[in-house]
């Protein structure tokens, strides 16, 4: 600890971070043994005896603990999220805007024929006062009709107010009318609005959505980890619902810094070309979220998503560039290192001081301070200097993926790339320095040293950060260890002709235009290259969530792989040891076992249904997949779920009729997976509402084929599979029966499920008519598990289909305000384990030979059992 004190601090620090995380212990708790710790430092300290460096580690472990819960968990009692829960509900706040209003564009809703590209606006709000008349109504009711701003107009002088608390996230989006007028205009909201504004507005709040599914995202804590936290999330239509009471309420500095970057995306806008704007932006500001969805993922694939994050890449080059211009006026070492510290921190300011700018600016300004100062730079200190002060901004930074990326790819740079390089290339460098001056083709060299150089900080990194990234993506991007090369000198020209155009657009416009054209080609070539890449599959694979010991022992190799020199271990005994951890990790079965049993999984998808049904063997089938609202359950909820499970193909998807809430998610599903089937009903085929729908399913060639009651669908044996409803279309329509009668609802597939004696009765949408025709046919019915028909509405056949069917336990797909009470009664009166996916999150019922087991996504564990046969 004397020679790195601040590697041991940070440690410590950040370990009490991690157990707070784990264990959630409070700080009152703590506090105690804090004090406890600093009288036996003292006393140690004083007497000058042994153990108080270990003493000072565990203080700051513990005040890692302490700092760690008060900034993540405690709340002032007037803080907003006391007020809100998870339903909408109506509100009017006064308060702070406390960061520059972003324009976005609002996703397509799923099946949209037209691209609408509507914009939106967000910011953040630090709330002051709610009017304590609509508090009391959000606190007493789940949902209200919106009231708007136009409606309080004159009551302004009269209306009651409570002081509150909180960063509030609002997103405002414009109405119809608007929305025709921004057609001319590039911003919605951010050139009325600025950071600093104090303003009144009405919209719906409620408390952010956490995760209900597995794999789904968790946005309720990814807000709550920001700075500052965000504990609630606000959605406003139309501008005309914000009133600017007051300017000039933030602080002076990020005012400036605010003012400068709406200068900065100006002179963008100004200069580059059109198509170009969103990338360029992303890369030099750091403005991702007009950036093109499929290009995202296009990056994603690739793994070069961080060449679009600001973080030390960027700053890199920055100070590479700024460095060298310095050099060449002849300045003073300290004015020097004084003037790129200065200019990073103002870049770091300007790009939004994400964490993995804040950590390479520190790294930055301890490597130039040093030349200040005049003190030798530790490497390994300056980066431990860099965390601590990361984690002391927010501890929650330590769970941050950017960061924990951010630390891992340095390291792994530093540690590992000059020794991969002397490893591959240990002859090479020997012949390289023997070699005389004059024999040298300099060009070829310097060429083949940055190839050779490239490869080796693209793979150490890649090393470092690869676990993680298969963690938290479940992706593999082997590619981008060559790729980066490729990429690099693009990202290059970019920023250096950026931060020229950036600066000259600002003082003499007339020579930023050479630049621009170059950033602007350097773009399309950038862009081109990554989709050229990313739609060849085989540059990426995405695998199942690996088991945290793997990921462990992998850092382990890497370890002993960075020391072997130091402790004397062969390569030989290296690779051997690799190969055999491998092959214990591959024939354990952890890597893909194969279940005999057979699982359904209920999702939540609120007003909407999706089923996932894995089979004994390995098999799979999706039944239905949307949601009544434009969220993309398919890429949001199915496709994370299936990542994490390591699924890569789905063997039929069955869409039982051909509402949005049970289809609208499937155009994501049959981008991202390969579909084996998909099976319809003639209903469906014949209803000319989703013909974008199949003409989807044609372009990705996937076979479609059509289901009726009394038929079978094959290849999942030993289970089997029935199709119960609708009859044959065609066969009902020659016995004279008006098919036009039949509605939507009652037209849905229902599908019964039977595995070792124990049945699932898939209803899906089907009513009163859907529910007679079920009761009329001679399969039987009995079933140990049913899905509620139609979200859990009222039917009156609901005593009758109970009588036929007895379940043991139903579930029900949709939102509270979906479900009956008189349909909650008859199911309890008939003594049915009910499941509500509102309540429960996803719902999950295993069968195998000791019955049904049922497990429920937010008590993760069984509620219930059922052996009994034949149910």
């Amino acid at each position: 600890m004397t020679h790195r004190p601040l590697v041991a601090i940070t440690t410590s620090f950040a370990i009490g971070i991690f157990t707070n995380y784990l264990f959630g212990i409070p700080s009152f708790h703590v506090f105690p043994a804090i004090l406890l710790t600093i009288i036996v430092y003292t006393f140690l300290f004083i007497f000058h005896f042994r153990g108080g460096v270990l003493t000072l580690l565990i203080l700051i472990f513990l005040t890692g603990i302490s700092y760690h819960h008060l900034r993540f968990s405690s709340n002032a009692g007037n803080n907003i999220s006391n007020f809100i829960n998870a339903e909408k509900n109506p509100v009017r706040l006064r308060g702070v805007v406390v960061s520059q209003p972003i324009d976005e564009f609002v996703p397509d809703p799923p099946l949209s024929s037209i691209e609408q590209h509507k914009k939106m606006s967000t910011f953040l709000l630090r709330a002051e006062a709610v009017e304590s008349t609509m508090l009391t109504e959000t606190s007493r009711h789940t949902s209200t009709k919106t009231r708007y701003l136009e409606d309080f107009v004159h009551e302004t002088t009269s209306l009651e107010w409570k002081n509150i608390t909180g960063i509030i996230k609002v997103n405002v989006y414009p109405t119809n009318r608007e929305e025709s007028t921004l057609a001319s205009k590039r911003h919605y909201l951010s050139d009325e609005l600025n950071y600093g504004d104090k303003v009144e507005l009405i919209g719906n709040i409620s408390i952010p959505s956490t995760s209900r599914n597995p794999g789904q995202f968790d946005y309720k804590n990814y807000l709550k980890r920001q700075k500052p936290r965000i504990e609630a999330v606000a959605g406003i239509v139309s501008a005309n619902n914000i009133k600017i009471l007051s300017e000039g309420n933030g602080n002076y500095f990020f005012t400036f810094i605010y003012d400068l970057k709406k200068q900065l995306n100006a002179v963008i806008e100004r200069h580059v070309k059109e198509r170009s704007i969103p990338l360029v932006n992303s890369i030099l500001l750091g403005n991702r979220e007009k950036v093109p969805e499929n290009l995202m993922d296009g990056f994603m694939e690739t793994g070069t998503i961080h060449f679009l994050a600001i973080s030390g890449l960027h700053v890199g080059i920055l100070v590479v560039s700024l460095h060298y211009l310095l050099r060449l006026s002849s300045l003073n070492t300290r004015f020097l290192a004084i003037i790129i510290i200065l200019v990073v921190f103002l870049y770091a300011a300007i790009t939004g001081m994400n964490t993995p700018i804040i950590r390479a600016a520190i790294m930055v300004a301890v490597y130039y301070g040093a030349f200040i100062i005049n003190r030798r730079w530790d490497l390994p200190n300056s980066i431990a200097a860099a965390v601590f002060i990361i984690l002391l901004i927010n501890p929650s930074d330590l769970f941050n993926v950017g960061f924990q990326l951010s630390v891992l790819a340095v390291l792994g740079i530093i540690y590992t790339s000059n020794r991969l390089e002397n490893y591959f290339w240990k002859s090479t460098l020997l012949v390289e320095k023997l070699q005389a001056k004059e024999e040298r083709n300099e060009i070829w060299l310097q060429f083949k040293v940055y190839c050779r150089k490239a490869f080796c900080v693209s793979l150490g990194a890649w090393v470092a950060v690869m676990p993680l990234i298969a963690y938290y993506f479940h992706i593999i991007t082997p590619l981008t260890v060559l790729l980066n090369i490729l990429v690099f000198p693009l990202v290059w020209l970019i920023l250096v002709g950026g931060f020229i155009v950036l600066i000259a657009g600002l003082i003499f416009p007339i020579l930023a235009t050479p630049f621009a054209w170059l950033i602007s080609y350097s773009e399309m070539a950038l862009e081109n290259l990554i989709l050229l890449f990313s739609t060849n599959p085989k540059t990426f694979f995405y695998i199942s969530t690996p088991l945290w010991i793997w990921i462990v022992i992998y850092y382990l190799i890497v370890i002993f792989f960075i020391l072997r020199e130091r402790l004397k271990i062969k390569m030989a005994y290296m690779i051997i040891a690799t190969l055999t951890i491998s092959n214990i990790f591959v024939f354990s079965g952890l890597f893909g076992r194969s279940q005999d049993c057979l699982k359904l999984t209920c999702f939540d998808v609120r007003h909407g249904a999706s089923f996932f049904i894995q089979f004994p063997g390995g098999k799979n089938m999706l039944f239905d997949t949307g949601t009544k609202n434009n969220y993309d359950v398919g890429e949001f909820v199915v496709a994370p779920f299936l990542r994490q499970k390591g699924i890569k193909k789905i063997d039929t998807i069955v869409i039982s009729h051909e509402h949005d809430d049970h289809c609208n998610g499937i155009p994501s599903i049959l981008e991202r997976f390969k579909v084996g089937n998909v099976f319809v009903n003639k209903f469906f085929l014949q209803s000319g509402s989703k013909i974008e729908l199949l003409k989807l399913i044609k372009e990705e060639k996937v076979k479609t084929g059509l289901i009726a009651g009394g038929l079978e669908i094959k290849g999942y044996e030993p289970a089997k599979i029935t199709v119960l409803n609708p009859p044959d279309k065609d066969t009902l329509r020659y016995e004279g029966f008006p098919v036009e009668n039949i509605s939507v609802n009652d037209s849905a597939s229902v599908l019964l499920i039977d595995y070792k004696g124990y049945r699932i009765l898939l209803c899906a949408d089907i009513g009163e008519r859907g529910i007679e025709t079920l009761l009329s046919g001679k399969d039987s019915l009995g079933a140990g598990v049913i899905q509620v028909p139609h979200h859990g509405g009222f039917c009156e056949k609901t005593e009758e289909l109970l009588k036929r069917v007895r379940p043991k336990h139903a579930i029900i797909s949709g939102s509270a305000k979906d479900i009956s009470p008189s349909t909650i009664k008859s199911y309890q009166k008939h003594g049915v384990g009910l499941f509500k996916t509102h309540e429960d999150g996803a719902v999950t019922f295993t069968i195998d030979e000791d019955g049904i087991q049922v497990t429920n996504f937010f008590d993760n564990g069984e509620r219930s059992c059922l052996t009994n046969e034949g149910l």
